[in-house]
């Protein structure tokens, strides 16, 4: 039995580009840095993260340099040829699930509308989440660990 999975948390270190193969299949390729803890300070180590179809067209749209990311799927190696003719070895990861972790800064909240309405002239509008109101009431707070709270008729691990 095989098994290849990996599980990254890190940063962006640039904004994913977003390409197209030959047959149409919407490809991201980008960097993260993913922080290991040393004796003295933090050391970052950096891992080329791709990603297909939809989980690409996601980082593309959401997802820019700096932001916190979990990224899911599996290591692989491929071998190339450089331009002076060296033969190398490539390690990435092939992402299967990508998650943003932390919220986009003021500025990329702006610049990105989190939901979009077509008019009739079929131009797209942003619009913006409306605040949660403040409650009209105060409610206390519940002592989560009171017997009232508990709706069971006697002790289930009395004969444990």
């Amino acid at each position: 039995m095989n098994y290849n999975r990996i599980i990254l948390i890190g940063r962006l270190t640039r904004d994913p580009e977003l390409r197209t193969t030959p047959d149409g299949i919407a490809v991201v390729r980008c960097r993260i840095a993913v922080n290991r803890p040393t004796s003295g300070e933090d050391v970052a180590d950096f891992f080329d993260v791709v990603a297909f179809r939809q989980q690409a067209d996601f980082m593309a749209n959401y997802a820019t340099k700096g932001r916190l990311v979990l990224v899911e799927g599996r290591l692989q190696s491929r071998s190339y040829t450089d331009r002076e003719g060296v033969q190398r070895r490539a390690y990435e990861i092939v992402a299967q699930t990508v998650r943003l972790l932390d919220r986009p800064r003021e500025t990329e909240a702006e610049a990105a509308p989190t939901q979009a309405a077509v008019g009739s002239a079929g131009a797209s509008a942003p619009s913006r989440i409306p605040a949660v109101p403040e409650p009209e009431e105060e409610l206390e707070p519940l002592d989560e660990f009171a017997e009232e709270n508990f709706d069971v008729e006697g002790d289930p691990f009395e004969q444990l």
